[in-house]
């Protein structure tokens, strides 16, 4: 279950803080490990980069540590958190992932041309699943990187962890009606690509994954990709992803948002990190 899930109990939360706040090294990093994964698959889904992601990610750890005093409770905790890692993701550098896809028409147009021509028997894409399945990953974070950072972190809290509008609202610090007019937007540019471009949703759409992977292979790329996009933990987001609208994406959006939730949810170990941080060691005052 993720932080954000509607069944999410913030009570152990309230018990770290406080905890933390006393100096405890235990709580510290054991509320770094409470959050650590999620925001480092927002990130990851942000930047597409898993480096970048991480390092985005102890950013916000970091942050969170540095600004833990001033917690007073007036909210939630994670609303607290999570508003503090949203808005360090809009507003943080643009990473270099973020430079290489420019636009939806630029995207298409590289998806429609780059290895459009190569064929892999069903044998062979048999025995290349894992690297398919990690080139259709990138790709899909690829196309979230069209959105502009706000469109983007409206729709992988709303559409790819089926964030509820009331709490994603909160972060936001938006109504939820905004939140769910902004959110349909996104959709609606993200699914007319898709169904203009994608070779899975579409089957008149000349893009297919295994095309781009056999090239991929030739370049000695996917390798790195694999490693990238299949770490020890192998949970797919709808497995953890919290409410279950099964029946009205079946009926409306499912085929579009099955390929979101269907990517890997990934492990980034962070929390032993922070304790080495001098910052960190001053300011609770560690040995």
């Amino acid at each position: 279950m993720h932080p954000l899930s509607d069944e999410y109990d913030e009570s152990k939360d309230q018990n770290l803080v406080s905890e933390a706040r006393a100096g405890s090294r235990e709580a510290i990093e054991s509320l770094a490990r409470a959050h650590q994964r999620f925001i480092y698959n927002i990130a990851l889904r942000m930047v597409r980069d898993p480096h970048d992601a991480a390092d985005l990610t102890q950013e916000i750890l970091l942050k969170m540590l540095a600004n833990l005093s001033k917690f007073e409770n007036k909210s939630s905790f994670r609303s607290w958190l999570y508003r503090m890692a949203v808005n360090h993701l809009i507003s943080a550098t643009r990473r270099k992932s973020e430079t290489e896809v420019h636009s939806f028409e630029d995207w298409g147009d590289f998806l429609n041309k780059v290895y459009a021509e190569e064929e892999m028997s069903p044998e062979e894409q048999l025995a290349r699943h894992a690297e398919i399945r990690a080139v259709r990953d990138r790709c899909m974070t690829a196309t979230l990187l069209c959105l502009d950072r706000k469109q983007r972190i409206v729709f992988i809290l709303g559409s790819i962890f089926n964030v509820s509008s009331t709490i994603a609202a909160e972060i936001l610090d938006i109504s939820p009606e905004n939140f769910r007019k902004q959110l349909s937007r996104a959709k609606a540019d993200l699914f007319q690509f898709m169904e203009a471009n994608c070779g899975l949703i579409n089957p008149r759409n000349s893009c297919r994954c295994y095309k781009k992977t056999k090239g991929f292979i030739r370049e000695g790329k996917v390798d790195v990709l694999t490693q990238q996009f299949f770490p020890k933990v192998t949970e797919t987001i709808h497995s953890v992803a919290g409410r279950k609208n099964e029946e009205l994406d079946a009926l409306m959006e499912g085929k579009y948002l099955s390929l979101f939730r269907s990517q890997q949810y990934h492990e980034e170990d962070l929390a032993k990190n922070l304790l080495m941080d001098e910052n960190v060691k001053k300011l609770f005052q560690l040995n």
